[in-house]
C-alpha cells in the first residue's frame, strides 16, 4: 500500500510538472529533463510511469479534459446554473465561458490540454473538441433569447472566440507572470461586458444583477447583426 501511494504521488507530481512545462513551452519545446527536475524525480522514474513524451502529454491532456468535463457537468446540473428568467439561456452561455476561463486560470492541466489542441490540431480528442458540443447545446437553448437580434452561429462563434482569447491570456500570464495583462477571467468579463452591456448577469450560481434592457446586447450593432 505504501509503495502504491508513493507511486501515485510520483505520477501526480509528474503530471503537474509536465502540465506547467507544456502550458508554457508547448509540446515541441517541452523537456523531459526539466519535467523530471521540477517533479523531483529521476528520468528513470519518469519513463517508468510514462514510456514516452507523447504518452506523458496524452495523460496531461486527458487529465485536463477530465477536470473540464467534471466542472461543466456540475455547471449543467440542476441548481448550478442561474435560474431561468429573462435571457436565462443566454446567461448560461456566458457562465459556460466563464467556467472555462476560471479553469484556464487555475488549473495547469487545463492550460496544457488547451495548448496541446493547437500543437496537434488534427487530433479528434482535443480540449476544444470535448466541450464544443455542450456549447452548441446551450446556444440552441438560447434561440428564443437571441431571436431578432443575432443568430445562434454568431453566438457560438463569439463564445468560442472569447474562450480562445482567455486561453491566450492564460498563456501570456504563464510566460510573463501573473501581473501581465488581463487574466482569463478578466478577459471573458471584459468582452462579454462590451458586447452584452455592463449590467448583464455574469455571475455563476444564482447571483444575478438586473438587465439594463430587454435586449441583452448593448450598442447599435449586435453580434452578427450588422448596422441597420
Amino acid at each position: 500500500m505504501a509503495r502504491q501511494d508513493r507511486a501515485e504521488r510520483t505520477r501526480r507530481a509528474l503530471l503537474r510538472a509536465a502540465a506547467d512545462e507544456i502550458a508554457e513551452k508547448g509540446y515541441a519545446g517541452a523537456s523531459l529533463a526539466r519535467i523530471s527536475t521540477a517533479a523531483e524525480v529521476t528520468i528513470g522514474a519518469l519513463t517508468f510511469h510514462f514510456a514516452s513524451k507523447a504518452a506523458l502529454a496524452e495523460a496531461v491532456r486527458d487529465s485536463g479534459c477530465a477536470l473540464t468535463r467534471s466542472a461543466l457537468a456540475s455547471l449543467m446540473s440542476a441548481g448550478a446554473c442561474p435560474k431561468p428568467g429573462v435571457h436565462g439561456a443566454l446567461r448560461r452561455v456566458v457562465t459556460f465561458t466563464r467556467t472555462l476561463a476560471r479553469l484556464l486560470e487555475e488549473e495547469p492541466t487545463v492550460r496544457a490540454a488547451a495548448r496541446l489542441a493547437w500543437d496537434f490540431p488534427g487530433d479528434g480528442n482535443t480540449w476544444y473538441a470535448m466541450w464544443l458540443p455542450w456549447l452548441g447545446d446551450l446556444v440552441d437553448r438560447a434561440r428564443a433569447d437571441i431571436a431578432g437580434w443575432t443568430t445562434s452561429e454568431a453566438v457560438t462563434a463569439t463564445a468560442l472566440s472569447v474562450v480562445t482569447g482567455a486561453e491566450f491570456a492564460a498563456r501570456i500570464g504563464v510566460s510573463r507572470g501573473a501581473t501581465a495583462g488581463l487574466s482569463p477571467w478578466e478577459h471573458v468579463d471584459r468582452v462579454w461586458g462590451l458586447l452584452l452591456g455592463a449590467r448583464m448577469p455574469l455571475l455563476v450560481g444564482g447571483e444575478e444583477a438586473s438587465l439594463s434592457s430587454e435586449n441583452p446586447m448593448s450598442g447599435e450593432n449586435p453580434v452578427g447583426a450588422g448596422a441597420r
